[in-house]
């Protein structure tokens, strides 16, 4: 079947202002790719809209046809929601904009605005909006899962900084959400994703950034665990402007370091503090151990926040779980540290560089907001744990994905919260959708059931209306 074939398409292609890429037009194989190299999915057409009549015109004709509908911001979903097999997928490829209000501590961002253009347009000047940790990632995916980042700390998550956010609904009606006009679709949108409508702009507070300083402190595997545990009762009283993240299994190579002893790998103790080198907890979380290699201090912003493009580029196939705890147990430590060195030595892909095991501290100003007050659930968790890998080739796949199942059967066992993070899982389906979602499921049904009450909008975390 073609787009021509479909019910509706004449009109559509006549009103519709911006491009439609078929099977047939030289850019097609472009333009059906996403980031997640795991996912291959042939639509019927990518439509790219150039403004919100656009978005609504799409979002009829594929009501009309009949036919399955994704909507792409940047194509950055683990789960490759952001592509559809046979269907029509509407790219935001057109609404990358990011303008900044820097008087009133403001940004306007597209939706399909990437997080380096926000950062472009804020940082110079010395202000940030809090988000996450790869550059090419989409503004919408992210922030409507909630968006966890650097400064999540210190400022909350990226939703907690939307103001008001202009919405192409499944009628074709473009309406405002915010805390006055739709309340609770502005309360869905603040984590629980793309199942409402389609979101053309985003308009959301920034924040003074300050002198930054960030950096790693390598250790041997062997001490994987009594550093960890310094670190975590350091962060027990740590001001929110600090921040950290350890990651298990590092190869040594990766730092230029040679660890026999631990059979050449490390444990790396990622530091991220709106201060300078001076301020007290940065001398604290220094002086825990004797690390191989200590490169904390003033840096760039901007760098941190593209660090991670390169090793977190398109077309490689990744793998992700990832969950919540309030404390860390002694057990979650050991078995993160042995399972990492275990997949880095035996299991992991020579062609993919990205870290194993990670957990990352949350808490501050995420906690401000109250749990009930957005969509996002998961508030009071003190701690973030995840694996990501990623494979290159079909053996490779079947290889790390089944040790990754395997592996966090035994990791999640040890959590004290039985959520997850939405943007940071590969796995989707009834079951996982409700427990990142948990008590607050039942209320999502019923705006799901107001806005979308025949699931158009499925290919996401889809949370189904009420029967």
């Amino acid at each position: 079947m073609s787009i021509d074939q479909l019910s509706g398409a004449a009109a559509f292609q006549k009103a519709f202002r911006g491009d439609i890429i078929t099977p047939s037009s030289a850019s097609y194989e472009d333009a059906r790719k996403v980031w997640n190299g795991d996912i291959d999915r042939r639509p019927l057409a990518v439509v790219r809209p150039t403004n919100d009549q656009d978005v609504s015109a799409a979002l009829q004709f594929a009501q009309e046809a009949g036919v399955p509908l994704a909507i792409k911001g940047a194509g950055h979903s683990y789960a490759g929601h952001s592509m559809v097999e046979k269907g029509i997928t509407i790219d935001m490829w057109n609404f990358q904009q990011a303008e900044a209000d820097l008087a009133n501590h403001r940004v306007k961002a597209g939706g399909g605005a990437r997080l380096g253009a926000v950062d472009n347009a804020l940082v110079p000047h010395g202000q940030v909006m809090p988000a996450g940790v790869v550059s090419h990632t989409g503004m919408p995916g992210l922030a409507l899962g909630g968006g966890v980042g650097y400064n999540s700390r210190s400022f909350g998550l990226t939703c907690d900084q939307f103001i008001r956010l202009k919405v192409v609904l499944l009628t074709g009606e473009v309406v405002h959400a915010s805390e006055t006009e739709n309340p609770d679709l502005f309360w869905a949108l603040r984590g629980g994703g793309g199942n409402f409508g389609v979101v053309t702009e985003f308009e959301c507070r920034t924040h003074d950034l300050g002198p930054y300083t960030w950096g790693f402190l390598a250790y041997p595997s062997s001490q994987s665990v009594e550093i960890s545990e310094a670190v975590i009762e350091l962060a027990r009283t740590a001001p929110r402007a600090f921040g950290v993240s350890i990651s298990y299994g590092i190869p040594a190579q990766k730092f230029g370091l040679s660890v026999p002893e631990s059979r050449d790998t490390l444990v790396t103790v990622m530091v991220y503090h709106r201060g300078t080198p001076e301020d007290d907890i940065i001398k604290k979380v220094k002086a825990i151990g004797k690390p191989l290699l200590d490169t904390v201090e003033i840096n760039d912003f901007l760098t941190l926040q593209t660090m991670s493009d390169e090793k977190a580029k398109a077309g490689i196939g990744w793998y992700m779980k990832s969950g919540y705890t309030k404390e860390v147990k002694r057990d979650l430590l050991e078995w993160m540290s042995e399972a990492s060195v275990d997949y880095t030595l035996n299991v992991s892909s020579p062609h993919v560089e990205r870290d194993i095991y990670t957990l990352q501290l949350l808490g501050g100003a995420i906690q401000d907001t109250p749990e009930e007050a957005t969509a996002y659930t998961g508030r009071e968790a003190q701690w973030h744990s995840a694996v990501e890998c990623g494979f290159t080739t079909p053996a490779e796949r079947e290889r790390i994905v089944s040790w990754i199942q395997e592996s966090w059967k035994t990791n999640s066992s040890y959590f004290d919260m039985d959520a997850s993070y939405v943007n940071l899982n590969t796995d989707d389906g009834d079951e996982p959708v409700k427990k990142i979602f948990g008590a607050k499921y039942a209320r999502l049904q019923e705006i799901k059931s107001t806005y979308d009450p025949n699931n158009v909008l499925a290919l996401n975390w889809n949370i189904k209306p009420l029967a």
